[in-house]
This record gives structure tokens, C-alpha cells and sequence, in this order.
């Protein structure tokens, strides 16, 4: 069931990228269904990741970081979880400590569920 969720979560974010009309509903929609899989698989780095990403998105980046750095606590080796805490990070915090997560990533590959938030590194 969880990668259901996750496998449509990632459908309404990418429509989103693709439809500005559906961005806001879409990504409510991936954030309530990836809450709702937490809640009932409170450990799931995956899903973890996949909710960083989303809040991500959304603006709400001290709540994109924590869902993160449960991921990272839980043990997760993928890429995403890092790139997105990176994202997270430097959108509230010292650039220093979004350079530590983006370091997080290095040498790890991205899970093919998983997916990156957006970054637009030129406006930071």
C-alpha cells in the first residue's frame, strides 16, 4: 500500500510541475496521503523523503527538514533524503548547514521512487 501512496503522491506532484492550475491542490493532496501512510507506518523513510519533498515544495521548509531528518535518523540511504534536507535547509537556515546535507548525499543513489525538491540554485 505504501508504494501506492507513494507512486501517486509522485504522479500529483509531477502533473503539478506540468499544470500550475493543479500545483496547490495536488500537493495537498500528496501531502494528506503521505500523512495519512505515516501515521500508520510512523518509520517509513520513504514516505519520510517523499513528504520532505513535498513540503518542500509547498514553502513550508522547517517542516520539510523535520520530516528529513527522521528519514536521516531512521537510517535512510537515499540520495533524495539528503538533497531535500539540503533543499529544506538553505531556504531557512546557514548555508553551512545546507552544504552539510547536501554533503550527505554524496556517493548515494536516489531511490527510483523517491524524487528531489525543487532547487533553484541561482536564487540563493
Amino acid at each position: 500500500m505504501t508504494l501506492d501512496v507513494i507512486s501517486i503522491s509522485r504522479s500529483l506532484v509531477e502533473e503539478a510541475w506540468n499544470n500550475s492550475d493543479k500545483w496547490e491542490a495536488n500537493l495537498a493532496c500528496a501531502k494528506a496521503m503521505l500523512s495519512k501512510a505515516l501515521v500508520e507506518s510512523p518509520g517509513n523513510v520513504l514516505t519520510l523523503t517523499c513528504l520532505g519533498a513535498v513540503l518542500s515544495d509547498q514553502g513550508k521548509h522547517k517542516e520539510a527538514a523535520s520530516a528529513l531528518r527522521r528519514a536521516v535518523e531512521l537510517g535512510s540511504t537515499d540520495r533524495n533524503t539528503f538533497f531535500n534536507l539540503g533543499v529544506a535547509t538553505m531556504n531557512f537556515s546557514t548555508r553551512a548547514k545546507a552544504m552539510s546535507a547536501f554533503r550527505g548525499a554524496d556517493g548515494l543513489q536516489a531511490s527510483p521512487q523517491s524524487w528531489p525538491a525543487y532547487f533553484d540554485a541561482h536564487a540563493h
